[in-house]
């Protein structure tokens, strides 16, 4: 059986191998990490978009994510139900920066999202919400999302506790989960929302004032032509969104103009600069010692296309023995990882693939560095 030079090469000492993978692992291993908590950061600053029973959306045209504070009038959703084309229109309120949540385990205080609809409206595609949502209709009810951090406190139906100074009732659960600015959810009525952020000496109420409006557009209506004529019959203070624009308006902020973004993603290049070191320096080491075997194979005549494709076959091999465990730790870490913070750190398919390029890329420019020394090797020289 013929084996290859290559592989005879990286195995031919069990413990240098498995020191070089080592360092690969730790490599690819930063990558996975890096790309993963970005990818969580990007995930789970819409997943709450993607539960929104809608295909286009009402925004304030002064709101740079969906966080700040920039409500429009309610009127603005009132109109829009009118508009030819539209189904149904829905307003959403969501409060942050006055939700002050008591925890009832500790009853240390933290701030949390606070969702705001009206109960018999279907602005949510979340079953857990859909079968509970009657129940809020009794005053000062909320639903707790099971998937807020733990330090929040997982209270159980019945449980009674303050939120905003108000004393409130768990009166059921759903799964959302928390990202990297909020640490958990609360979904309630509007008449609740009123009580809780409405301002006892403001004669306007709470509900005027609107963050998202959900609407639904038939499929038999063409979205972008209804979109254009919304917009032009809404006027500048609103801005009208596809579901793929809402949710890359979101990602936009988090990607550009946050500073997260920017270090997860400075994180992953700083990553593959550290892996094509580390694989430079084995596969420098490597060839070094076998400096020898190489000068005898150019003294009896192979030439340099040979040597370099023994070299180039033996760094693919070390990015697949030093790709395959880092990707069954990264399975285990973002595992545990969403399980402790609720982030939505996924491993699918188009990252796998993108990890696996990077690594072979990594481990193949290491390898076109490192083969020059074999390249300008004399034999007479080693000999």
């Amino acid at each position: 059986m013929k084996v290859p030079l290559a592989w005879r090469n990286l195995t031919a000492s069990k413990k240098r191998l498995a020191i070089s993978t080592s360092g690969i692992v730790f490599a690819v291993l930063l990558m996975f990490m890096q790309i993963g908590f970005r990818n969580a950061l990007l995930d789970s600053s819409v997943e709450m978009m993607k539960h929104l029973n809608g295909n286009m959306f009402l925004i304030s045209s002064t709101k740079y994510r969906l966080l700040t504070s920039d409500s429009f009038p309610l009127r603005r959703v009132h109109q829009a139900r009118g508009f030819p084309g539209v189904s149904r229109a829905w307003p959403l309120y969501i409060e942050t920066e006055a939700a002050v949540w008591k925890s009832p385990v500790d009853r240390t205080s933290h701030t949390i999202r606070v969702l705001g609809f009206d109960p018999l409206d279907e602005v949510f595609t979340l079953r857990a919400v859909a079968d509970q949502q009657r129940s809020l209709i009794r005053p000062d009810t909320v639903l707790f999302d099971d998937r807020s951090r733990e330090f929040v406190g997982l209270p159980t139906p019945g449980t009674r506790t303050e939120l905003s100074n108000r004393a409130i009732e768990i009166v059921g659960h759903f799964t959302l989960g928390a990202d990297f600015a909020v640490d958990g959810n609360l979904i309630t009525s509007d008449r609740t929302f009123e009580r809780l952020f409405g301002k006892a000496q403001s004669r306007a109420s709470r509900l005027a004032l609107v963050e998202i409006g959900v609407l639904q557009i038939p499929e038999s209506q063409s979205i972008t032509a209804v979109q254009a004529g919304l917009q032009q019959s809404l006027g500048n203070d609103v801005v009208v969104l596809t579901r793929q624009e809402f949710m890359a308006f979101e990602r936009r902020y988090w990607e550009k103009a946050s500073p997260v973004g920017f270090v997860f993603g400075l994180g992953t290049v700083v990553g593959f600069v550290v892996g094509v070191m580390i694989c430079y320096q084995i596969l420098f080491t490597d060839l070094s010692d076998q400096l020898p075997q190489f000068a005898t194979l150019k003294a009896i005549g192979y030439d340099n296309r040979y040597l370099r494709g023994v070299v180039l076959k033996q760094s693919m091999l070390l990015s697949i023995f030093g790709y395959l465990p880092a990707l069954g730790i990264s399975f285990l870490l973002y595992g545990f990882i969403s399980a402790l913070t609720g982030l939505q750190m996924r491993l699918n398919g188009t990252l796998i693939g993108l990890m696996l390029g990077l690594t072979v890329s990594m481990c193949v420019m290491s390898g076109s560095l490192a083969v020059r020394k074999v390249l300008a090797t004399d034999p007479a020289e080693v000999f």
